[in-house]
């Protein structure tokens, strides 16, 4: 019993031994600065001291090192979320408690604000055990929390369908080379490794050993600024906003508050109408950027001083590479990031705000490497440069260089507040917030001219955004009324803003927002661009790629360029019961809407038929004779394509893509309703039975084209008829467009074929087909059912943001 006692006794001491030379402080590295902390590198820990409770301050976590995959998302340098938070204690722990500030008081009155705090949930990130208290001094072990999953990963991976995962601790450590303290900001850097199965092809294709994936997550403790004035928002001049809900306001004002988000930038002379800046906006280029990559993204994204100064801000912003040594993570730098992924995909602009206020704290641009790839291959296809004995034609890569410039200046304009702009495009392309097409013409001897590919210099739609949410008011001039002014001016000036919700829908009605689109007419420029596609298929050849490439791989080269119309049918497809629009306020100088003109509707559907003529659509025979089947080590990838032949190049499926295309913004239910609707509003525009008809009449004309032609016309047909079928019994068209659809396929199944036997053939299966379809009971499908607005007691007023990037 005494030998058992000693035992404990020895075990007890030796236990509370181990955990005060645990605790010995004096013996670790202590960085002082924002949130002082311990390193105990021999075994792993750090210990937070916390400096202050109770005080509100900036918690950002973001991915350092990624998975490099763009179908997952998980870049490097993709921040995560900005929240303001605050220490508090409660017992033996301290919570890092997010605060709620989608819902404020603004008052003076204490019992009212403590109202309205106690009505809204907060959320604690976390809860540090105290190892230790001296006095007013709280140290904390937070070494559990930066070897948290707190970016998401192992979500990300799951909602990618790429595997089950979650962090394996045996395999995560503190990452000291970047864990550092500064005065105003606390960066703490960990390695972290995911471990699971059911490793999606995504995952597979990037990790080295896809069971565990290994990543590097920063947080960042960062002091708040100074409360920045903020900036009414207006859904007109074009910025990202941050919003809430007031419970303060009177009765008779708005509850949801809308402010833009915008740099910290201050005339040195306020009374000036051009003035040098208290401080410069500054964008450090990340120092892994290539030549001449590298210059182009400087000289893009310096465009950017052209419209602060138009706004009365000297020397106020500008790009210059990153000095040596420089952390591109470190909240305190704004960066433009070079980054890699496995396969091509988004570039990007997203901020670190102020909650508070909207202020944007850190611009971060992540610019995607492989892009500028895709620019030189469409200029590869149309200008087949490799000839034997001559030297490579320069322009290829002018075009990809100068698209780079548009693109630096792009996603950095997101970084400082700007939201897209796509209808700038069709006036003068004046703003790079759109995204532009290249625009590449041809005269009548057949020569390119890439001259005029994509603009050099910020457009007259940016100077005025950037007028309207960094310029000051004039002496004696309010704000309201300084930002009025430069709305209607704005909008005198001809200029018009319509964002990603009205031009990436694919029900979109806006005559001129499109995205990858170029001219005032779209369907103009889709005829001259089918007019210069069909003119380069003609001289397409082996010229196309370099002398020892696999002959196979010309394919890559001509996707683009067979479908380098693909864009200017999606905007051209908006026209047909499309609607011109502005996001108007009362009172205002922007015009009324009205549905677009019936000449422009009958002259896009027109243009749209032209795309699914067998003409337009076959492959040259001539080309179809130079790509064989895929060589040994060089597959079929997403980017090709695909096949309904095995190895053999399909000549169908080209054709197939683009009458799917076609079918699928024409018949789209949203377009078809509109279409019904405006002809009843008036009966000048075209009615939904006569765009049925149009379509009929070509598609089933009685000229039937010879060799794969012919084929290509029966394929039309029965997307046609498809596509029909498909909407007559979709819940979201109308009953009316619904039985318009079904009548329409009963006329069809009555045409018979004439010629040649494999005609009729395709001509009685497609009735068969038809009357399979319409012999079905239609209430399987009933139509959706529209809800009623909320009325119980009272509605809701959304107060979501979108922020596509």
């Amino acid at each position: 019993m005494r030998k058992t006692s000693l035992i404990l006794s020895f075990l007890f001491f030796w236990t509370i031994s181990g955990f005060i030379q645990a605790q010995d402080f004096t013996k670790m590295s202590k960085k002082e600065g924002f949130v002082p902390f311990y390193l105990d590198e021999e075994k792993g820990k750090i210990y937070l001291e916390i400096p202050f409770l109770d005080k509100e301050f900036l918690y950002v976590n973001a991915l350092t090192a990624g998975v490099g995959s763009n179908d997952i998302g998980l870049d490097r340098g993709q921040l995560g979320d900005d929240r303001v938070v605050e220490f508090r204690k409660t017992g033996n722990k301290i919570l890092l408690v997010h605060k709620n500030y989608g819902f404020r008081a603004y008052t003076d009155n204490p019992y009212e604000a403590k109202s309205i705090k106690d009505a809204f949930a907060e959320s604690a990130l976390w809860g540090f055990e105290i190892v230790k208290t001296e006095g007013d001094k709280v140290i904390v072990d937070g070494t559990n929390f930066f070897l948290q999953d707190a970016h998401g990963v192992s979500e990300s991976l799951s909602r990618s369908r790429q595997g089950t995962y979650r962090v394996d601790a045996s395999r995560s450590g503190l990452y000291y080379e970047t864990t550092k303290n500064f005065p105003k900001n606390t960066e703490v850097e960990a390695t972290i490794t995911l471990t699971g199965t059911g490793a999606g092809g995504y995952l597979r294709s990037v990790t080295p050993t896809p069971e565990a994936v290994t990543v590097r997550m920063r947080h960042s403790f960062i002091e708040l600024p100074d409360l920045y004035a903020k900036r009414e928002f207006d859904p007109r001049a074009g910025f990202f906003f941050i919003s809430y809900q007031d419970y303060t306001t009177p009765i008779d004002e708005p509850l949801v508050k809308r402010f833009i988000s915008r740099h910290r930038l201050e005339k040195k002379d306020p009374n000036a109408a051009v003035s040098e800046v208290v401080e410069p906006i500054v964008y450090y280029l990340d120092r892994g950027t290539p030549e001449p990559v590298a210059s182009a993204l400087i000289e893009g994204g310096n465009w950017w001083a052209q419209a602060f100064e138009a706004a009365g801000f000297k020397n106020a912003f500008r790009v210059e590479l990153a000095p040596e040594g420089m952390d591109l993570m470190d909240i305190r730098y704004n960066v433009i990031q070079w980054v890699h992924r496995s396969t091509r995909g988004w570039s990007y602009g997203s901020s670190v705000r102020d909650p508070r206020t909207g202020e944007i704290i850190k611009g971060q641009v992540s610019l995607g490497s492989l892009r500028v790839r895709q620019d030189y291959l469409i200029a590869q296809g149309l200008i087949q440069p490799f000839e034997e004995g001559k030297p490579v034609d320069p322009r290829m890569m002018e075009l990809a260089i100068t698209r780079l410039k548009q693109l630096s200046a792009h996603e950095i304009g997101h970084t400082i507040g700007l939201a897209h702009s796509y209808a700038t495009s069709a006036s003068g392309r004046s703003s790079v917030m759109d995204y532009p097409h290249h625009l590449i013409t041809e005269d009548a001897n057949g020569n390119l001219d890439f001259g005029q590919s994509y603009d050099l210099g910020i457009g007259d739609w940016d100077k005025w955004a950037i007028t309207y949410g960094y310029g000051t008011p004039a002496p004696g001039q309010s704000e309201q009324e300084f930002l009025e002014k430069t709305l209607r001016d704005t909008y005198s000036a001809g200029f018009e803003f319509i964002t990603d919700s009205d031009s990436r829908n694919p029900s979109g009605v806006h005559p001129r927002s499109h995205l990858w689109d170029n001219g005032a007419s779209a369907s103009a420029e889709l005829m001259r661009l089918l007019k210069l596609r069909e003119n380069r298929m003609k001289t397409f050849g082996l010229n196309a790629i370099k002398t020892g490439e696999p002959q196979a791989l010309l394919e890559e080269v001509f996707v683009p360029l067979y479908l380098m119309h693909r864009y200017q049918l999606e905007a051209t497809s908006k026209l047909i019961g499309g609607l011109d629009f502005t996001y108007k306020v009362k009172g205002d100088n922007q015009p009324n809407q009205k549905w677009i003109a019936a000449k422009d509707q009958n002259d896009a559907l027109s243009a749209l038929l032209t795309t699914i003529s067998p003409s337009q659509l076959e492959v040259p025979s001539h080309i179809l004779a130079l790509i064989p089947p895929r060589p040994y080590g060089y597959g079929k990838t997403r980017e090709t394509f695909p096949s309904r032949t095995g190895p053999v190049f399909d000549p169908i499926a080209p054709a197939e893509n683009v009458v799917e295309t076609t079918f699928s913004f024409l018949l789209e239910s949203g377009r078809a309703n509109r279409i019904y609707l405006q002809n009843l509003q008036d009966n000048s525009l075209p009615s939904f039975e006569a765009v049925l008809t149009k379509v009929k009449d070509q598609v089933f004309s009685n000229t039937v084209p010879s060799g794969l032609q012919s084929e290509i016309k029966m394929m039309t047909e029965s997307k046609y008829v498809d596509h029909l079928i498909d909407l007559s019994k979709n819940a979201n068209a109308s009953q009316t467009v619904r039985a318009l659809a079904r009548k329409h396929l009963s006329q069809l199944a009555g045409m018979s074929g004439s010629g040649s036997s494999t005609l009729q053939a395709h001509r009685e299966y497609l009735a068969k087909k038809i009357n399979s379809y319409l012999n079905l009971p239609e209430e399987l499908t009933p139509q959706s059912t529209l809800s009623v607005p909320d009325g119980a007691p009272i509605g809701m007023e959304s107060m979501s943001c979108d922020f596509d990037y």
